[in-house]
């Protein structure tokens, strides 16, 4: 050790923090890259036609976001749900028979996804994947040091929940917004909040810890807006629309995913990361495994309304909602997990040492998007198991800060 360090000992540990805490991003971002581009490789590289190499179209899960909208204002809104006529009519569309797709979305979504409808569909899927990353972007890196937001911006660019957002045409950068900016927006500017939670319904099962969250808390007045803002949203789609199309969205679409669950086969399989899908892959029937999934949501819920009251830090509230939701629906996938990922880059930027336990799980958490690519095989559906360790330090620091808070008033927490 060099003379200086030995006079300043705290700066030489301060020195060695700041190396760690860089090797730890080196790591998520390289250890990352190298998990996802194998499988983009095999399963999106780019081909002839417009379509990847497995016969999918470019952008993949966005075709249901651009061909809703001309079915649906085209006088086909019957054909959303029904399977096989909604199959037929986007190879239409396209002008050549595509691999099976699915309208998955509430109807609310017809009229805002209406306008990128109108644009040629490259266009359109360039809009919403920059346009969307962009207003991620700026929620994520809201909470980091200015002169840390580059570096973080390169980071969260090739998280792996973002890149499989990308190359999938997935929304997982509009959930996410939604999410982090509501509880954000909880205690400053409860009415934005409470707007921006109802406007997460357009994934309902993404927001079912939400509601736990806002009542234990007691925050009445983010609660009426988000009611607000979904009923408004509701009524707009019943005045376009009617009820009948609302009923038949509730039925096809909730049977879908049942379906997909019980099966639990094919591609899809490998992106799940819920509880359920993880006693699957050990072999458990559906009924076993959605048994595990309702006592696991249980403890999560419980646990996290719990950590939520013990700390007045919204970032600390992100973390433990971000990384409760996966855990909470039966039906989550690692395009999901960009929340996730947002309030991990928070844990790899934040002041203090992370430590070697934090680290370990921080990387784990962060690589957990691209863990079931390789794990989601019979006997190794371990995500899930991560996913609760990143909850379980959530929980530690949401209460270790009502532990010190008593100590250290008047100094803002930290992520």
């Amino acid at each position: 050790m060099s003379a200086a360090a030995d006079a300043h000992p705290g700066r030489a540990a301060v020195g060695r923090a700041d190396w760690a805490r860089l090797g730890v991003r080196a790591a998520c971002l390289v250890v990352g890259v190298a998990l996802v581009v194998p499988w983009a490789v095999q399963f999106y590289w780019p081909a002839a036609g417009g379509l990847d190499v497995t016969g999918h179209q470019i952008g993949r899960d966005f075709i249901n976001v651009w061909a809703g909208p001309q079915l649906a204002f085209g006088g086909k809104l019957a054909v959303l749900f029904d399977l096989s006529a909604y199959h037929a009519a986007i190879g239409e569309l396209f002008g050549q028979p595509l691999p099976f797709h699915n309208w998955g979305y509430p109807l609310f979504t017809l009229p805002a996804f209406w306008p990128l409808a109108q644009l040629p569909y490259f266009a359109a899927l360039v809009i919403w994947t920059i346009g969307l990353f962009a207003i991620f972007a700026g929620v994520t890196l809201s909470p980091i040091d200015a002169k840390d937001r580059a570096s973080a911006l390169l980071v969260l660019l090739v998280a792996p929940a973002c890149l499989i957002n990308t190359i999938g045409g997935q929304n997982g950068f509009l959930s996410a917004a939604l999410l982090l900016g509501g509880v954000l927006c909880i205690d400053r500017r409860p009415i934005l909040g409470g707007v921006l939670f109802g406007l997460l319904t357009f994934k309902p099962h993404l927001g079912l810890i939400i509601p736990f969250a806002l009542l234990a808390l007691r925050a009445w007045r983010v609660i009426a807006a988000a009611i607000v803002t979904a009923a408004i949203l509701v009524a707009c789609s019943v005045a376009l629309f009617g009820i009948e199309p609302w009923r038949q969205y509730l039925e096809v679409a909730g049977t879908y995913q049942v379906l997909l669950l019980e099966r639990f086969h094919g591609f899809y399989t490998s992106m799940m990361v819920s509880g359920v899908a993880g006693a699957r892959t050990f072999g458990l029937s559906y009924l076993a495994s959605l048994k595990i999934q309702v006592v696991l949501s249980i403890v999560v819920i419980a646990a996290a309304t719990w950590a939520v009251m013990c700390t007045a830090d919204p970032r600390r509230r992100a973390f433990v909602l971000a990384s409760a939701t996966p855990l909470v629906t039966p039906y989550s996938f690692n395009y999901d997990l960009t929340a996730l990922s947002a309030v991990l880059l928070w844990q790899l930027y934040r002041p203090e040492p992370l430590g070697r336990v934090r680290a370990a799980i921080v990387v784990l958490g962060w690589l957990a998007a691209a863990l079931p690519m390789y794990l989601a095989v019979p006997g190794w559906g371990l995500a899930p198991l991560v996913l609760a360790a990143v909850f379980a330090l959530s929980v530690y620091d949401a209460v270790h800060d009502r532990a010190v808070a008593p100590r250290d008033a008047g100094r803002p927490a930290l992520a």
